[in-house]
């Protein structure tokens, strides 16, 4: 299991965070992470170590928790545009902006902001739509090329990927940047739309819904602007805390809400016809908020991560399930 000492030790000069009305040092986030460290080096049972050395703190707040699961595919791709594979994954073009608008405006808060200059004013990146388009394709930014256009959209909200190229080499590439634009769940605009029901808005029932209507593929895509632009990693897939993440260990989570680098207890319900207090626990593990993402905003959304191929897109894809978070912290 990847810990999260490095990032935490590299935060520890931040002195401390929140945990919704709670403030907590980061020395406390490290040191509760040092004790699952101590016992997998011992080898010694995690859970019994933490039992015993540390307390949980339930994640209090209205409403409730939707536990959801992200992957990393495995995919076929090319270094060249062929008559096969003719979409591709970009880079950070290089007329990409980063403006940090306190620095630049004495009443804005430090906010940073991304864009660019056209006609010397700062504007807005290019939708995904205008991309779609063609409008970075002078810009020479172009990573690989893919065959599927459904599994490059996808690719955008993943974050990450294993490419797998014709001779049998493969390359990893993960989240460099993004266009800035909002984000648009189309799972939600097609469920909104009454073009699906709840039920099937998974990943599977959203990738069977684009191919069975190619003539609706662009505008449902296009309603999501936000666009992503990748990295090649030596290895990951990496997550916003710069740690390697681990299939089943490793979380997504609101930074506004959940301390980065954090330990964890998650809790996750089995889907029952009946909801109610006395549901049989399906699921629950410590984990490690390593990771966030566009779409898990506010305190009750966690996205988990399920690993590679095809058994991570099986877990991943299907999982929309009640759930409970705790932190991990020392007494």
């Amino acid at each position: 299991m990847g810990l999260s000492e490095g990032y935490l030790a590299r935060a520890s000069g931040a002195g401390s965070t929140t945990y919704f009305d709670r403030e907590i040092s980061v020395t406390d986030l490290f040191a509760a992470v040092r004790v699952a460290r101590q016992a997998l080096d011992a080898g010694r049972s995690v859970t019994a170590e933490i039992c015993s050395r540390l307390r949980v703190y339930r994640a209090e707040f209205s409403g409730r928790m939707l536990v959801t699961g992200y992957y990393e595919p495995v995919i076929a791709a090319s270094r060249q545009r062929t008559e096969r594979f003719k979409y591709p994954l970009y880079r950070v073009p290089p007329d990409l902006i980063e403006l940090d608008l306190g620095q630049v405006c004495a009443d804005c808060p430090p906010r940073k902001v991304f864009g660019r200059v056209k006609d010397y004013r700062f504007v807005p990146y290019y939708t995904r739509a205008q991309i779609d388009a063609g409008a970075l394709a002078s810009k020479d930014c172009e990573l690989v090329w893919l065959d599927d256009p459904i599994e490059v959209f996808f690719l955008h909200v993943q974050g990450s990927a294993t490419l797998r190229f014709e001779d049998g080499t493969e390359m990893q590439v993960s989240y460099a940047g993004s266009n800035d634009r909002p984000y648009t769940s189309v799972g939600r605009l097609l469920v909104d739309q009454g073009k699906i029901e709840r039920e099937r808005a998974t990943l599977q029932g959203l990738k069977t819904y684009l191919r069975e209507h190619p003539d609706e593929q662009a505008t449902i895509m296009a309603a999501n602007e936000r666009y992503v632009f990748f990295r090649t990693v030596a290895a990951g897939p990496i997550g916003s805390a710069g740690v390697a993440l681990t299939a089943g260990r490793s979380i997504a989570a609101d930074r506004a809400v959940y301390p980065r680098g954090a330990l964890t207890f998650l809790r996750i319900f089995k889907n029952a016809p009946a909801a109610g207090p006395h549901r049989q626990t399906a699921f629950s593990r410590f984990m490690l908020i390593q990771d966030s993402g566009v779409a898990i905003q506010g305190p009750g959304r966690i996205d988990v991560f399920w690993g590679s191929g095809d058994d991570g897109e099986i877990v991943a894809g299907d999982m929309r399930n009640a759930g409970e978070i705790f932190l991990v912290l020392p007494y």
